[in-house]
């Protein structure tokens, strides 16, 4: 089956466009994936070790801790990989109190094996103004040169992911006002993915 693994830092509506590309599968323009979120499964799995009560504990657990719970994740999107094609939303890479960590270290690569990957942009201050209006997530505070940076080391990653795994990296912009023309894009690449 095929996995996409869509990435974006927090802000730049990945779920949002992946959400607003799934309503065409609603209207009858067939696509035969499933949309998954990788923080959601980790969360799943740490609640259930109890590591975390609160999905934003994740981030500032010690990186070990958050690599074992990666992997317990990683197990679980592989086996439903099997049976489904997935397109997974998670985070390229994550900013803690020590650095940037991978989202996608070798291991978890290794592990789903992903065929494509997609990162969703936008520009630093729609990113930073979007932050400041998500009443329902406890963001750190970044500024757009914090906002800048973080995108810097997520198109690195993305190509790093891209060389390990032999696969390509699509950017999507998501700018305001836009959606539509990013879940359109992000559709005809899920149509694309979708022919035998």
């Amino acid at each position: 089956m095929t996995l996409v693994v869509v990435t974006g830092m927090p802000g730049a509506g990945s779920s949002t466009v992946i959400k607003e590309a799934l309503k065409s599968k609603e209207e009858g323009v067939d696509v035969d994936f499933t949309p998954m979120n990788y923080g959601d499964v980790m969360f799943e799995v740490a609640r259930e070790e109890k590591f975390v009560e609160k999905r934003d504990e994740l981030r500032k657990l010690p990186s070990e801790k958050q690599r074992e719970i990666q992997m317990l994740a990683c197990n679980k999107i592989s086996e439903w990989k099997r049976s489904t094609n997935l397109i997974i939303d998670t985070h390229c890479t994550i900013k803690t109190p020590s650095g940037y960590l991978p989202g996608l270290p070798e291991y978890v690569l290794r592990e789903i094996k992903p065929d494509q990957f997609v990162l969703i942009e936008a520009n630093p201050a729609e990113i930073f103004e979007r932050r400041q209006r998500d009443k329902t997530r406890e963001r750190d505070i970044e500024d757009e040169k914090g906002i800048e940076e973080h995108r810097f080391m997520n198109r690195a990653m993305s190509m790093a992911y891209a060389c390990l795994t032999g696969t390509s990296v699509k950017i999507i912009e998501n700018h305001d006002g836009e959606l539509e023309k990013a879940a359109e894009v992000f559709f005809e690449l899920m149509q694309m993915l979708s022919r035998p």
